[in-house]
């Protein structure tokens, strides 16, 4: 599915990932829905979203922990573009404190996946597909980490969230693809976003980073290639780009 013309929802907008990917996508002609629950960040990144491309980005502000969100989410990009052609589920970054702070790790890194993938394919379901060659209504990509592969000692809840992320996106695999619909997911190692920074500052060494580019270039696979239905594309600085389970990898 070529992106230009195609209307994206990023959650997680206003930072890290889910900004470098909404720049990315602005800049290949999509139009895209802004969800975070950064009000200040997601007004901004609105701005210069539309000063590069004059009214293709709306933003709403969304708590994806909360289905009434996500449904004004949906609802909103419905109504200004017309329809959906990807979504890209990336977690929210909570700052507060909470007495149960293990229940919303798993609350916004694997609920809110799968209420979000639940309500993009039931939407996506409803539209006439993109090409009469081809059947495909859209792309889902879900946002999951080195961490849903290899057990972590340090963060268990954490890499217990991720991998249900992993599992639930393989399987999808098939399950909707012949509706035309397409869900990934996206496994990168530490890149030098916002809330890495802040959770553990320069304690990661760089030979252990991937660019953030890098990680951008794998959800764009994602998106456009339409062999991938349910895979996991991992994002190391050993092997740069590569399928789980496939012998086909691209070094940096």
């Amino acid at each position: 599915m070529k992106i230009n013309g195609k209307v994206a929802i990023v959650t997680g907008a206003s930072s890290g990932f889910g900004k470098m990917l909404s720049l990315r996508l602005i800049s290949s002609g999509a139009r895209v829905v802004l969800g975070d629950i950064s009000v200040a960040a997601g007004q901004e990144l609105l701005l210069q979203l539309n000063s590069r491309s004059p009214a293709s980005a709306i933003f709403v502000k969304c708590d994806v922990t909360k289905a009434e969100d996500l449904k004004l989410l949906f609802d909103s990009a419905r109504k200004a573009f017309g329809r959906i052609d990807s979504g890209i589920v990336e977690k929210e970054e909570f700052t507060k404190d909470l007495k149960d702070s293990w229940k919303s790790v798993i609350d916004i890194d694997l609920t809110a996946v799968i209420m979000g993938t639940r309500m993009a394919i039931s939407e996506m379901v409803k539209q006439p597909k993109i090409d009469d060659a081809v059947l495909w209504r859209g792309a889902i990509i879900n946002t999951a980490s080195l961490a849903g592969l290899y057990p972590q000692s340090q963060q268990p809840i954490y890499a217990a969230a991720k991998s249900g992320v992993v599992n639930f996106t393989r399987s999808l695999g098939y399950l909707f693809t012949e509706q035309g619909i397409h869900v990934n997911c996206i496994c990168p190692s530490f890149s030098d976003t916002p809330i890495l920074n802040t959770l553990l500052g320069k304690s990661v060494p760089s030979h252990m980073k991937v660019p953030i580019s890098l990680v951008i270039d794998a959800f764009i696979l994602g998106i456009e290639d339409q062999s991938l239905k349910g895979d996991v594309i991992r994002v190391t600085p050993e092997y740069g780009i590569d399928i789980v389970g496939r012998r086909r990898k691209s070094k940096l």
